[in-house]
């Protein structure tokens, strides 16, 4: 409980009416700060009795899906089953996977009645993402206090990463993963013969060939060609590191979701591997819906390791869920100088047969404090750390394109673009 200015005026008069009784003779005047004082009292405990017949309810309106770093109209909703208005301050607490809305807020709530204060939230965090009790306090009938309530909210909020609104074609793919039929090989010529799969055609199977060894074999022409494609995404704990309005991990999750819309109309197959420490999750290459629809669900639980990430390790788990020559596409941290020559040696374990390219978000704050005019003392040495800084960086993508692997280093807004036009131009290569 904590009392108002109204309470704070009786307190003061009480204390000045006590004040004045024991200066002054008269016998009167030394019993009147009496009144003002039970008058509180009385106030207060009437308040009390009803403040505990009080029906007061909070809630969110909102969806219960929400996608990363895309803002999402909503409302707090309280209702009161009482009879008389309420003047009510609340904290506006959101889940940790949301962006805080700062300062707390007043409203009234009629009699009988609900009252709504919208606001936008912003998913910066992926997962399921439970409201918290919001802390509340009303203001009494007679104004002398403000008494606190704790209202539960009873909603949950599954972020999940953020696609493309349009999408630049349609998938090609059926649900299952499986290619639609059509004429074999019609005005293409045959590419290579290979082990069947379960759910090439059986207009696709060499009969010959699978009598002659034994085991089903399919025909593959050249326009049947795809390209297999796995993203890596580094959850270790420097994707903490905020990159704009999300963390990196939140900025590397968006990309991979929206690179399967991109790649999955083209007949490629999209597959994950979400590492630290160890490899954390992962999914082989498919193609068509089932592959955004695995590599959604995935992405849907990641969150944040405290542990240093071991690419090695995720190498290695790489290159056991590949079967064939893929392109893979790692989201890691470039500016980790321990992690600089375990990822490294992550290369050599990859390519050959694979082609890696490496992908990383540049921070423009070093670049802006290694370009600061100086101001004071401190901003010299300031910027020739920055500066330093990032030529242990480009040392360290120099390393890496010897290689033979792309890098990709671009600030958090470019970054996705950056890597799709990557996978276009590897794409036109591969064509010619």
């Amino acid at each position: 409980m904590h009392l108002s200015e109204r309470a704070y005026l009786l307190l003061a008069a009480t204390a000045i009416l006590a004040i004045a009784g024991l200066w002054s003779e008269e016998p009167a005047l030394a019993l009147l700060w009496r009144w003002p004082a039970l008058l509180l009292l009385f106030g207060l405990a009437c308040e009390g009795v009803l403040m505990r017949r009080l029906v007061l309810s909070g809630d969110v309106e909102t969806g219960t899906r929400a996608a990363l770093g895309a803002q999402q109209s909503a409302a707090f909703v309280f209702r009161n089953a009482s009879r008389r208005a309420l003047r009510i301050e609340f904290a506006p607490l959101v889940p940790e996977g949301l962006a805080a809305l700062g300062a707390t807020r007043f409203l009234s709530v009629p009699g009988n009645g609900s009252v709504q204060d919208p606001f936008t939230l912003l998913p910066v965090r992926l997962g399921p993402q439970r409201w918290p009790p919001l802390p509340a306090r009303c203001l009494g009938a007679a104004g002398l206090a403000w008494w606190p309530r704790e209202l539960p909210v009873a909603r949950v909020i599954n972020v999940a990463p953020e696609t493309l609104k349009c999408a630049r074609a349609r998938p090609r793919g059926q649900r299952t993963g499986l290619r639609p039929r059509r004429a074999s090989g019609a005005g293409s010529e045959l590419y290579q013969l290979r082990g069947y799969v379960p759910g090439d055609a059986l207009a696709r199977i060499d009969w010959k060939a699978t009598a002659r060894s034994g085991a089903l074999v399919t025909r593959e022409f050249n326009e049947d060609q795809h390209l297999d494609i796995l993203i890596a995404l580094d959850a270790g704990r420097f994707s903490r590191v905020r990159a704009g309005r999300l963390d990196r991990l939140g900025l590397y999750a968006n990309i991979a979701a929206r690179f399967a819309q991109i790649a999955t109309p083209n007949d490629d197959r999209v597959g994950l591997v979400v590492f630290a420490e160890r490899p954390l999750a992962g999914c082989a290459p498919e193609r068509g819906r089932r592959a955004i629809a695995h590599l959604h669900s995935t992405l849907t639980r990641l969150e944040v390791q405290a542990a240093e990430s071991d690419p090695v390790s995720a190498a290695l788990s790489i290159r056991a869920l590949l079967k064939h020559r893929s392109l893979v596409i790692v989201l890691t941290d470039l500016d980790d100088a321990a992690a600089s020559e375990p990822l490294a040696r992550a290369v050599r374990l990859l390519c050959p047969p694979h082609l890696v390219v490496v992908a990383g978000v540049q921070s423009s704050e070093i670049h802006e404090l290694a370009r600061r005019p100086a101001r004071s003392w401190r901003d010299p040495w300031v910027a020739l750390a920055a500066l330093e800084h990032e030529r242990r960086s480009e040392a360290r993508r120099v390393q890496l394109r010897r290689l033979g692997t792309p890098v990709i280093a671009a600030a958090e807004g470019a970054l996705e673009e950056a890597v799709f036009a990557e996978y276009e131009r590897l794409r036109r290569m591969r064509r010619v």
